[in-house]
């Protein structure tokens, strides 16, 4: 009985925090390395986001390489402290391109 409260809370919370998340192959990457800053939805909503002052996902025209890019090297403020993590030997190249896609799927 006690396992059974304790998978379904497991559930309940995994599909709290999917809610509103991208869907396709990439959605599982996304939520796990990327929704804590960008927001399931990708519009930077979320506290860390405010603090950090993350970009909204939905507003980002940039190209591919560069979205790779980005979330290899991570990104750094102008003060040279680290705002985003890199990624870089923590993904494989399939997983970015997964990413590419989500970030991708997020624009109008």
């Amino acid at each position: 009985m006690k396992r059974f409260f304790s998978t379904a809370a497991v559930s309940a919370w995994t599909l709290a925090v999917t809610a509103g998340a991208p869907t396709g192959d990439g959605a599982l990457l996304f939520t796990k390395h990327c929704a804590l800053c960008h927001g399931k939805d990708g519009k930077a909503r979320t506290p860390v986001a405010k603090k950090l002052g993350v970009k909204d996902l939905t507003e980002s025209k940039i190209p591919d390489a560069e979205i790779v890019k980005q979330i290899k090297e991570g990104k750094k403020g102008e003060d040279g402290k680290q705002k985003m993590p890199p990624f870089e030997g923590k993904l494989s190249d399939a997983e970015l391109k997964l990413l590419v896609t989500v970030v991708k799927e997020l624009r109008p």
